[in-house]
């Protein structure tokens, strides 16, 4: 509208001063596109809605299959969802940012016999979850516990069951700050 009122001004009157304002208004309007994107980034998450800084929720999936140790830690390594970046795909680990409540949940396959999985705050059993013989037999385990700023809560093999197949593609991980 302004470039119009300008354009109709400059004919009439003579357009120098009509130039300046066009020049100012699209500078104005420049930056305050910048400040948009820039905001969207920095406060905005993938479904554009606000996501304030204290918001903790992560989800996980196991990229492939793995055979598994006493105790062996299981990675879940693709990670769809990661709000707040508490959890690590690359150990398996998840680490309170702050105190709070939490609830994490593991749905898993077993891949061959059976599969025994348990659920650990720091070094302590937390939930346990059992998948057991047959075709596509699946397991899960869940908790809601009260977690201090620093306690890492992960998913391992059940200790002593001798070496057993945790399925890639239908094994999750998740947790969130209630």
């Amino acid at each position: 509208m302004l470039f119009i009122t300008c354009i109709i001004f400059a004919s009439v009157y003579g357009g120098q001063d009509c130039s300046r304002k066009i020049g100012k208004a699209k500078a104005a309007l420049s930056e305050a596109i910048n400040t948009l994107q820039n905001t969207k980034k920095e406060f905005l998450g993938e479904t554009g809605s606000p996501i304030p800084s204290s918001k903790v929720a992560f989800h996980a999936r196991l990229t492939n299959s793995i055979t598994l140790g006493s105790t062996q830690t299981v990675i879940f390594d693709h990670v769809i969802t990661n709000i707040g970046k508490a959890y690590n795909q690359h150990t398996g680990h998840f680490t309170a940012p702050s105190n709070g409540i939490y609830f994490f949940a593991c749905t898993f396959l077993q891949y061959g016999v059976r599969l025994h999985l348990q659920m650990v705050q720091n070094s302590s059993e937390i939930s346990k979850g059992y998948a057991q013989r047959g075709d596509a037999a699946s397991g899960s385990m869940s908790a809601v516990i009260y977690l201090n700023k620093g306690d890492v809560v992960k998913v391992r093999h059940y200790p002593g069951q001798g070496s057993q197949t945790i399925h890639g593609d239908w094994s999750y991980f998740m947790g969130y700050l209630l």
